[in-house]
């Protein structure tokens, strides 16, 4: 019974010296400022509609990679009327003829 009585001590002992506590969660506000200030690089791909992808991304959410390659693309010409520079630009945005022609002039 004794013997009994110190494993018991033991295990507890055990489990009170190598209890960790759980690391406390940072508050949503503290994360939402961390991903917010997280530096943008790259050039995402688009999934779905090449064109809605980029509507709904506002400039300044975009990386420096991708505003340059806007830049590059600031005339409205239709993708037989692009330099190799700007359909290599369009083309790394995820555009291609189709998807590239079937964008209004006023929005390119």
């Amino acid at each position: 019974m004794k013997k009994l009585v110190y494993v018991l001590a033991l295990a507890v002992v055990s489990n009170w010296v190598y209890a960790e506590s759980a690391p406390a969660a940072a508050p949503i506000e503290k994360v939402a400022e961390a991903k917010k200030d997280e530096a943008k690089t790259g050039v995402r791909k688009p999934t779905g509609d090449v064109n809605k992808f980029w509507d709904d991304i506002d400039w300044e959410d975009l990386s420096a990679e991708e505003q340059n390659l806007w830049e590059v693309l600031s005339d409205g010409a239709s993708w037989d009327k692009l330099s190799k520079e700007k359909k290599a630009a369009a083309t790394a945005l995820g555009f291609d003829k189709k998807s590239w022609n079937s964008v209004p002039a006023a929005s390119k």
